[in-house]
């Protein structure tokens, strides 16, 4: 049994020790995902920002060298030469066919009206906003009032657009402007490169959020994390916003690595609550194998002690057969020769009494410890009581100590094994005798120590109690000792308190008032001193 309880913990524990390893080996493997993912996010967070203000600069550097370059036309641009007009017409028109976003390059009067421009019609195409246009208007104005370039807002047509009046540096014809006009879609196209197209969804969108001109990734995912930067002109509104392109939503393998970690940390956690109620169910096991082992030890000592004491009996039954003998021989002679000392034949008698005790008690104990049934017999509580305070009054003596008997109630006759039961008063007291002799050891050196103090004026008692609770008897033996310290283990065998004790006295006790149906215990005075009580149940004789 102990071989397969041994194998279970065994296996057990291997099996836990896997489970806890495979766990640990999880939970560190998904927190080392999570962390290097999250990582890797924040790379990208921050390269995608580098790169948002890279292709920034990029526009509005070539938006800038495109207004000195026509602004420098501008300036060698006479309205009323062919030639010059024409050399106009030819740089702009290259101009347009190098760059698709810009939709028209166009010269106006003080009175908005077009002089010159490329492309030429006769009808102004739809794509083109009209010059008259309330937002096209607003930007002449400003850059003339402002004498410098001027954007105006986005003009929304079949794609959005963008118009840039610029001054006319030409000293002739100052009130001039140049008006080009911007397909904001073809502008983000032409001017992103491929890998940032592979790489990121970029879109322009206005002050309240709303996507102007979407690249060729479509709408952008505004789930995703996401970048945005100014562009144009401050107070334009307008802004390019990037997010990432991604294969797979790694959103939501994210929050599969963190659902992992936390399960595993759960996980972890149950594992270690596990281990730690097999550490104590361990613990109670190998607790309860050494209280076995302890009880196994105690039953063998038992056994050789109920041995030893039935044979002691069986040995001793002869010499104090032979006592009584001799006793009775010895009163015989005495009272045929007459001779009159009463103390003498007092003595044998007293030596015959005790011989035929000791015999009866020999003979109560070998019942006691085979366990074989004593005869009870009705016997006088009164006469009970005063034979063993008798047995036990010259050590009184001897120690100053006296005994006072409260016998509350009139005498009855009580069934029992009258031998046992005065045993059991005279170890009771025996007990209360012992431990007020060590209280006044103690006191006596207090005393010598503290020559001031009086103690000891007054004779310590000790009391006899024996009252009648309903069809009980109830005897207490109160002491003004020491008191009990442990009063779980009082009653046990081979636990004791003396430095010459067996620990037997109590047990002894417990088993002959159990016997007679009775119940012992102790308790510790309130005034000093330690109180045993046992009842015993009152019983009529039987006819």
């Amino acid at each position: 049994m102990a071989l397969l309880g041994h194998r279970f913990f065994q296996n057990r524990w291997t099996l836990l020790g896997i489970m806890l390893f495979l766990t640990v080996g999880l939970f560190a493997s998904s927190t080392l995902g999570w962390l290097w993912y999250a990582d890797k996010r924040a790379s990208a967070a921050r390269q995608s920002s580098l790169d948002l203000l890279w292709m920034e600069q990029i526009i509005s550097n070539k938006l800038g060298t495109q207004q000195v370059m026509l602004q420098n036309w501008a300036l060698d641009l006479r309205p009323d030469s062919k030639q010059s007009r024409a050399e106009f017409i030819q740089r702009a028109d290259e101009l347009i066919k190098e760059n698709h976003a810009i939709l028209a390059v166009e010269i106006v009067d003080e009175q908005n009206q077009r002089l010159i421009g490329v492309p030429q019609f006769d009808e102004r195409p739809k794509q083109l906003p009209p010059l008259s246009d309330p937002l096209v208007q607003d930007a002449i104005h400003q850059s003339r009032s402002q004498n410098s370039a001027i954007y105006s807002r986005v003009i929304e047509q079949f794609a959005p657009l963008w118009v840039l009046a610029l001054p006319n540096s030409n000293e002739q014809h100052p009130l001039h402007r140049i008006i080009v006009t911007y397909d904001l879609n073809k502008l983000l196209t032409q001017e992103v490169p491929w890998w940032f197209v592979q790489r990121y969804d970029l879109s322009l969108v206005d002050e309240n959020d709303k996507q102007l001109s979407p690249s060729e990734g479509g709408i952008v995912n505004h789930h995703q994390q996401s970048n945005r930067i100014d562009f144009g002109p401050s107070g334009s509104g307008l802004s390019l916003k990037t997010s990432v392109r991604t294969v797979q939503n790694f959103d939501n393998l994210l929050i599969g690595l963190a659902v992992a970690v936390l399960f595993f940390g759960i996980l972890i956690i149950w594992l270690l609550r596990l281990l730690q109620r097999w550490i104590k169910e361990r613990k109670a096991a190998q607790q309860a194998l050494r209280e076995r082992d302890v009880l196994l030890q105690h039953t063998a000592h038992l056994s050789s002690l109920a041995e030893f004491a039935s044979g002691m009996a069986h040995e001793l039954n002869q010499p104090l057969a032979a006592i009584a003998n001799y006793a009775a021989a010895a009163e015989c002679l005495i009272e045929a020769n007459e001779i009159d000392s009463p103390k003498i034949k007092q003595a044998v008698e007293k030596m015959g009494e005790e011989s035929r005790r000791a015999g009866k008690i020999m003979h109560s104990m070998r019942n006691l410890i085979q366990k074989s049934a004593a005869p009870h017999e009705m016997y006088s509580l009164s006469r009970l009581v005063h034979e063993a305070i008798e047995l036990i009054e010259v050590q009184a003596k001897h120690l100053h100590i006296r005994i006072d008997l409260m016998f509350n109630m009139e005498d009855t006759q009580i069934r029992c094994d009258a031998v046992m039961l005065k045993q059991v008063l005279f170890n009771l007291m025996r007990n209360a005798l012992d431990s007020m002799k060590t209280e006044s050891m103690k006191n006596e050196k207090n005393k010598i120590e503290h020559p001031h103090h009086k103690l000891g004026e007054h004779p310590q008692k000790l009391c006899l109690v024996i009252e009648r609770n309903d069809r009980q008897i109830e005897i207490s033996v109160v002491d003004q000792g020491e008191g009990i310290q442990n009063m779980d283990k009082l009653f046990q065998a081979f636990y004791t308190t003396k430095s010459d004790g067996m620990g037997f006295g109590l047990a002894i006790c417990r088993t002959v008032i159990e016997n007679h149906g009775g119940k012992i215990w102790a308790e510790n005075n309130p005034n000093g001193g330690a109180i045993f009580r046992f009842r015993l149940p009152l019983e009529t004789e039987q006819t």
